[in-house]
């Protein structure tokens, strides 16, 4: 039986990305480890401990999600140079082996040096202790600040396997901190999260004919960003963008809409999808007079795919909403705000597909959607082509693992 840490990881996120990346790495361990493995996430999201309970392949997996405050962690890194041990500490000296995937991209300074600290100190209390340590498939940078560099150096040097989600992540290694060691790339964790059987599109759907093409709004990006002001300065009008395309899109015959929020935590407005995705849903119903569909509560990442796989294409601004559909070769057209999307549609020879609202207008992706819509028939023979592949190169991961 083997006892494996999560770290940067949560089941209770209000982002459903960090969660299908921690339930991908879940059904991944049962298969690859067995039912019996002995799973536990350090937290950086929950404030008690809780107990879930998930159901895979008719079996029920206990994961016990423990939080980390930011001083306790502390005192762990403290104390695996020195003496003491604390509950973090503890664990990771117990554990076969720890996971870490930070969240999927926040092993970078892009989200400030606060974040970059929380994603590391797990990763060095780990080398400090020599249990080992897998940097799990993951966005690498950008690395801003040169002792930021210094510190994700040395992390990525010591680790005993290193695996990146894109090639420019390996570039950023490679080139830019002068990684030498062996870098292995492996498709995001969230492709191997297999659907809810329970749930479906239908509840949502008016029309079973129509072809159904499902939006999902960031509302980070529809809010302007943390700062509220063109955060992530994009030359599209993302408000003006959304609303045009849902609008172009309900006004055609053969076509019902549907919004899917992503990311859904009603105590932090300026990141929560639902909302975003219900204010817009009713002010458009009203204007064009047609009923804009969107989900009706907050659904698990397993649950949320089912609802997209059902979808004949989508539109997504948050990448694990545009990985839902893809994995479930659903023709997909990402607006991207981050490098994270291109390098992972690249990999599926998709990368024509994406969408730079950095640097196109409104008019000239909406232009590029219609046409990728257009041409959906052939983006699925590609998605069902390279999907396989990409599912069987997550299967290898543990045995990568146990090479020396």
């Amino acid at each position: 039986m083997k006892k494996i840490i999560l770290a940067g990881a949560s089941l209770n996120s209000g982002n459903r990305g960090v969660n299908a990346l921690t339930r991908g790495q879940i059904m991944l361990i049962c298969d690859k480890y067995g039912y019996d493995s002995e799973i536990e996430i350090l937290s950086y999201t929950v404030k008690d401990e809780i107990i879930n309970k998930i159901i895979y392949n008719n079996k029920e997996i206990i994961v016990k999600e423990t939080p980390c405050s930011k001083n306790e962690l502390i005192v762990a890194y403290i104390e695996s140079i020195g003496f003491g041990e604390n509950y973090i500490l503890k664990k990771i000296k117990l554990a076969d082996m720890v996971f870490d995937i930070s969240e999927g991209d926040s092993f970078s300074d892009i989200y400030g040096t606060k974040r970059f600290i929380q994603h590391s100190i797990i990763k060095l209390i780990a080398i400090n202790v020599k249990t080992k340590i897998v940097i799990m498939p993951q966005t690498l940078g950008p690395f801003n600040r040169n002792w930021v560099k210094i510190i994700a150096r040395k992390i990525l040097n010591k680790a005993d396997k290193v695996f990146v989600r894109d090639e420019i992540s390996k570039k950023v290694a490679t080139e830019e901190l002068q990684i030498q060691r062996d870098i292995k790339y492996i498709p995001d964790l969230a492709f191997y999260m297999k659907c809810d059987e329970k749930t479906f599109i239908d509840k949502f759907i008016s029309d079973k004919k129509k072809i159904k093409v499902g939006i999902n709004v960031s509302a980070l990006l529809y809010n302007g960003g943390y700062t509220k002001n063109n955060m992530f300065n994009l030359k599209a009008n993302y408000k003006k963008l959304v609303t045009s395309l849902i609008e172009k899109f309900a006004n055609m015959n053969d076509v019902e809409v549907i919004l899917i929020p992503h990311v859904m935590t009603k105590n932090f407005e300026v990141e929560d999808d639902f909302s975003v995705c219900k204010k817009i849903a009713n002010d458009i119903s009203k204007k064009i007079r047609t009923d804009i569909k969107t989900i009706d509560k907050y659904y698990r990442e397993d649950e949320i795919k089912t609802i997209i796989s059902g979808c004949d294409f989508f539109i997504g601004s948050r990448m694990h909403a545009c990985i839902a559909a893809i994995s479930t070769k659903v023709p997909t057209a990402p607006i991207a705000y981050s490098r994270k999307f291109i390098g992972i549609w690249e990999k599926i020879e998709l990368g024509d597909c994406v969408l730079d609202p950095k640097n196109e207008s409104e008019n000239e992706i909406i232009e590029k959607i219609i046409k990728i819509y257009n041409n959906r028939s052939r983006i699925k023979e590609v998605l069902e082509l390279q999907i396989p592949l990409l599912k069987s190169q997550i299967e290898n991961i543990p045995y990568i693992i146990e090479q020396k």
